[in-house]
């Protein structure tokens, strides 16, 4: 019975951190997720409608921005079936600075959005650019920002209701099934007389 709710503690757990397909991502992935190496992790929309590259503001399209003209794969991106690719943290950040965040293009849905809030730097390079402009483009998946002014737990009174997401019920009935793991594991280590001297 507790393996199987391990097991589902951990299946419970990944399913919570899924994000979607990001259209048009090659082959490096099996799932064409960007979510698997620690720095391919923003699902930037490259391409237009019609299929040709788009335009990040007025300083031109992704390619041109970042000086990888000489490697543009948007015909591999089209040749997927989409218009987007993962595109590194740090690359994420810079464009960020140079074009505004209102200029860039971002699959919120596809892009892992709560890995890349925990993280600091990547490639050298701040990311609180990229933090900051993922608050604002993909509030549903953004994590919910703290202050120490919120960190005050709501009073409970008989009167108040008090509604845990699931994922917080998940992570207690986790905890729980460790610790009674834990607590089981323990029992069944020791001699039957020690437990039985532990009872009297």
């Amino acid at each position: 019975m507790m393996r199987v709710g391990a097991l589902a503690c951990l299946v419970g757990g990944a399913v919570a951190t899924d994000i979607a397909v990001c259209p048009g991502e090659g082959s490096r992935y099996g799932d064409f997720k960007c979510n698997h190496d620690p720095t391919h992790r923003v699902c930037a929309t490259l391409l237009d409608g019609q299929g040709q590259p788009l335009d990040w503001g007025s300083k031109g399209n992704f390619w041109q921005i970042t000086g990888q003209e000489a490697f543009q794969w948007d015909d591999e991106i089209r040749a997927n079936h989409g218009d987007s690719w993962c595109i590194c943290m740090w690359a994420t950040a810079r464009l960020i600075e140079t074009v505004g965040c209102d200029n860039v293009h971002l699959n919120c849905a596809a892009t892992d959005v709560s890995y890349v809030e925990k993280q600091y730097m990547d490639g050298g390079v701040d990311l609180e650019p990229a933090k900051k402009c993922l608050q604002q483009k993909c509030p549903a998946q953004s994590l919910p920002l703290q202050r120490l002014s919120d960190a005050t737990l709501p009073s409970l009174r008989a009167s108040s209701s008090v509604t845990l997401r699931p994922s917080v019920l998940l992570a207690l009935a986790c905890a729980a099934l460790a610790v009674s793991a834990a607590v089981v594991g323990l029992l069944r280590s020791r001699p039957a007389s020690a437990v039985l001297e532990d009872v009297e």
